[in-house]
């Protein structure tokens, strides 16, 4: 089993790149566990995303596995939370 990456922090009212934080090449499938208090929202886009784009809600302590080549993953997080990021 391979070392698991730090955990990524998502501020507040911020949109995170999780490729760029986790240095994961873009198109690798990703698994994600939602490790804070608050829901998050995750977009697979390759540009930073608006508030009106589609996203999928990750709740407190559970998983989200991307689609099996992204463009790429980017979290928001109106309460701020820690994501675990890894490759699937």
């Amino acid at each position: 089993m391979a070392t698991s990456l730090p955990s990524v922090v998502v501020p507040s009212d911020s949109w995170v790149d999780l490729y760029a934080e986790t240095g994961i090449s873009v198109g690798t499938q990703l698994i994600v566990q939602n490790l804070g208090d608050y829901n998050a929202r995750l977009v697979e886009s390759s540009v930073k995303p608006t508030m009106n784009s589609g996203y999928n809600t990750i709740t407190p302590k559970s998983f989200l596995t991307s689609g099996s080549s992204p463009v790429g993953s980017w979290a928001y997080a109106s309460g701020g939370v820690l994501l675990q990021v890894e490759e699937a």
